[in-house]
């Protein structure tokens, strides 16, 4: 099935932005978004800090983007401001999103405990925050592959009906 939708990656870390550790992560979040037909617009790669992080997602997101991936700064550690940072500045939280990404990573690491993921909706444009682990992004976006579209539509103001929960779609 072809998606006509599209996305930016953008990867906060430190490390990897000071080029001491290589990002696997964005590249994973490509290569996923690729290969479950999506768009990806570009990979960009900042340090954990509020003010670049804002000033990266209020710019991609005025892009022809229709979500934004953020692969980092989820979890609980001091430099993690990702999930704070969103908060601050965008028009609202989707909880469903994280409580459904957490719930469905327990299957791959107890650690799904620690994680702050979530998506988050900024001019009506969706933005996610996932781990920086490239493992774990690829899974948490097979977590949400089957709503994407959905969501996207619906926050757009495209959605005119409830969606039905089929077969495939309920989770274990």
């Amino acid at each position: 099935m072809q998606h006509s939708h599209s996305a930016w990656v953008i990867v906060c870390s430190d490390r990897a932005s000071l080029g001491t550790y290589e990002d696997k992560s964005g590249p994973a979040a490509k290569d996923w978004l690729s290969a479950n037909n999506f768009q990806c617009l570009g990979t960009v790669v900042i340090p954990d800090n509020e003010a670049v992080l804002r000033e990266t997602v209020i710019e991609k997101i005025s892009s022809e983007a229709d979500f934004i991936v953020i692969s980092g700064g989820t979890g609980i550690s001091p430099t993690d401001i990702t999930p704070q940072t969103l908060t601050t500045f965008c028009d609202y939280e989707v909880p469903g999103f994280g409580e459904m990404l957490r719930q469905e990573s327990l299957k791959y690491s107890l650690n799904s405990y620690l994680s702050r993921c979530g998506g988050w909706v900024l001019n009506k444009k969706l933005v996610f925050a996932l781990p920086g682990n490239p493992k774990a992004v690829k899974e948490q976006l097979d977590i949400l592959k089957s709503l994407l579209p959905h969501a996207i539509d619906a926050v757009q103001g495209n959605c005119k009906h409830r969606r039905p929960v089929e077969k495939h779609d309920q989770l274990r």
